[in-house]
């Protein structure tokens, strides 16, 4: 998990141990490039190394199947010196928690059998190597450090363990060496490339039309491509809708998907084909006019249903540019805003769906509008000249 030039395997020991060494490990800490945590798993045979996967909850919790005797190498206050052990008492097993403070302490507080298990700390007797991660204090030390002091007091008579901290002193002198070695010629950043967050002109365009698309898998299979079902369109002031049932060419949804749409089978049969709902969209909203929906998806779904020269903005991602922060649903947009759905006339769920879309739609053209007012009608290419007051009264249209 090093580059070539780094590799470090050909000059690592194999150090057979009495003591079993059992790391949990944060799951942060896997894959850093300075890690130590995999000299432990590289080096005893007799040592494991476990991984808590949060997966999408963020609980650690990890049990481990670790014997009676096992002890955890935790600075915890009740915790006794490892050194101070009689030979009886000391641990077969020794459970070291890996990843930095922060992630160790909250490792330890998602796992509450590990509290149940006894407690040794060490008492390092020099500070730590790592010379190229910051320690948080000056006794405390890296994994494989702490685990190699914790096997000399454990079985001094093991010969090899030093060739552990001799393999991290290693890594480090040629991490070094190496950042020594590099021309370096001053911080340097390219401009960040990005679109620019002022609303698209084209939502001012009085030949703007609103669209939703309804698509479907053909027999519900999911590697199939999707096909338009239903395509709903309505001007940007509200006074006209386009309406168009489309037939599948392939097998009709399942009746599961069209219960969800709020159509039938007869709907559906009733159809008309994609040629035709093409001549009827393009004659009804015009070859050239822009076509506005919620998402790209919709936009792609009808692709069948529109002229090239159409030019297409997408609400989300324009609604997204101007609040700075993630759209979630589109229902959840027209009530964090405050908006009133307009009642189309439409069936099945598209209808309720595309009167939140032109709410939304009619609301950003309004904001275009703060816009330009706050820039003086001198806004460029980047967005206007100075901060737009999103929350200013919204003029008429």
């Amino acid at each position: 998990m090093r580059p070539e030039s780094m590799c470090l395997c050909s000059n690592l020991p194999s150090v057979p141990t009495r003591t079993r060494i059992v790391v949990l490990q944060h799951p942060h800490e896997r894959k850093h490039p300075f890690g130590t945590a995999r000299f432990i798993r590289l080096c005893l045979p007799n040592a494991e190394l476990h991984v808590a996967y949060g997966g999408l909850s963020g609980d650690l919790l990890t049990p481990l199947d670790v014997p009676p005797d096992t002890a955890v190498l935790f600075p915890h206050a009740q915790a006794i010196e490892l050194d101070e052990l009689p030979a009886a008492e000391r641990p077969g097993t020794l459970l070291v928690i890996d990843g930095t403070w922060s992630h160790a302490k909250r490792l330890y507080r998602m796992n509450p059998w590990l509290q149940k298990l006894r407690h040794v700390r060490l008492s390092p007797s020099a500070p730590s190597r790592y010379r190229i991660r910051r320690e948080p204090q000056a006794d405390y030390v890296s994994t494989v450090e702490a685990t190699v002091e914790a096997l000399q007091i454990l079985e001094p008579e093991t010969p090899g363990i030093d060739g552990l901290v001799t393999a991290f002193d290693s890594m480090i002198d040629r991490q070094i060496a190496h950042i020594n070695s590099v021309e370096r010629h001053g911080r340097s950043r390219s401009p960040r490339q990005r679109e620019s967050r002022r609303l698209p002109a084209l939502l001012e365009d009085p030949r703007l039309v609103v669209a939703y698309a309804e698509s479907s898998l053909p027999g519900g299979d999911v590697h199939a491509e999707r096909e338009i079902v239903q395509w709903a369109a309505v001007r940007i002031d509200g006074s006209e809708t386009f309406h168009a049932i489309v037939r599948p060419t392939g097998a009709f949804p399942s009746t599961c998907h069209l219960e969800h749409m709020g159509m039938t089978t007869q709907d559906l049969e009733a159809g008309i084909d994609t040629t035709t709902a093409r001549e009827r969209f393009v004659a009804w909203a015009g070859a050239d006019a822009p076509i506005a929906a919620w998402t790209q998806s919709s936009l792609d779904w009808a692709s069948p249903l529109l002229s090239p020269a159409m030019p297409q903005v997408v609400l989300k991602t324009a609604y997204c540019n101007l609040r700075n922060h993630r759209a979630s649903f589109l229902e959840s947009v027209v009530a964090r805003e405050g908006l009133a759905p307009v009642t189309l006339e439409c069936s099945g769920r598209a209808r309720e769906r595309m009167g939140n879309v032109l709410a939304i739609a009619q609301w950003l053209r309004q904001q275009r509008r703060v816009q330009g007012n706050a820039s003086g009608g001198r806004g460029g290419p980047n967005g206007p000249s100075s901060p737009v007051p999103l929350d200013a009264p919204i003029p008429p249209q």
